[in-house]
């Protein structure tokens, strides 16, 4: 089930302490990794962090998180999520062009979601949290949109949010319209992928109305499309 909340503030904290999944199968999740990692050698066990709490609360998101190895997001995923108490929370760049397309980037064959289409994405890193704590999600969605696209949100006007509840996942969205047309975003992704031989999209595509969605597209793009189109 999905379920879509419009929030106008946002409260995320990296609270440093251990994720007990992690810890409790730590050699079963260094066997999955190398695994992984010999079918897709381009992947890299970095740090990330996972949600262990979140709620909306009066318009603001309030979430906690922790930080883990790469290879533990993969594991649980892959292994059918046995911890229930964790999602996945991300940043959403909902980017809609001046003639009201919706960015979706196609994931490359290099990556964890090959073939998979959505917007421009990534995971929250170590690098997105501050001194005290608070994790600008909001930064991570221009430094993802950036490094995947050639896209800066300094050129873009800023519109409402919505936390998108799916299941294990939770996409914490904002809308941002740019001021032309899908065309010039394809003109300036293919610029940008030009100069990038380990670039993590594949191809992006517009998405104009509900009835272009696909298997390849997570639940919440539905759910974001009719949000805030």
């Amino acid at each position: 089930m999905i379920r879509a909340e419009p929030i106008t503030a946002l409260d995320l904290r990296c609270t440093g302490g251990a994720w007990a999944f992690e810890v409790e199968n730590a050699e079963a999740i260094a066997r999955h990794w190398d695994a992984v990692a010999a079918a897709k050698p381009k992947l890299w066990n970095g740090r990330t962090l996972i949600c262990t709490s979140a709620l909306v609360e009066q318009g603001c998101l309030r979430a906690e998180l922790a930080e883990i190895d790469y290879a533990s997001f993969v594991a649980w995923r892959d292994w059918g999520r046995p911890d229930t108490s964790v999602v996945n929370c991300f940043g959403v760049p909902a980017v809609f062009s001046s003639d009201g397309a919706l960015l979706l980037g196609v994931m490359s064959g290099t990556t964890l979601n090959a073939g998979k289409a959505y917007p421009p994405s990534g995971s929250l890193e170590p690098r997105d949290v501050g001194p005290d704590g608070a994790v600008d999600i909001l930064a991570n969605m221009r430094t993802e949109l950036l490094e995947e696209t050639g896209l800066d949100l300094a050129h873009a006007t800023p519109g409402a949010m919505a936390a998108i509840f799916e299941g294990p996942r939770l996409a914490v969205v904002q809308r941002f319209d740019v001021p032309f047309g899908f065309a010039e975003i394809e003109q300036r992704f293919a610029a940008h992928a030009a100069g990038d031989p380990h670039a993590e999209l594949f191809a992006i595509e517009p998405l104009r109305h509900a009835s272009q969605i696909d298997s390849r597209m997570p639940g919440y793009v539905a759910e974001l499309l009719r949000c805030f189109s």
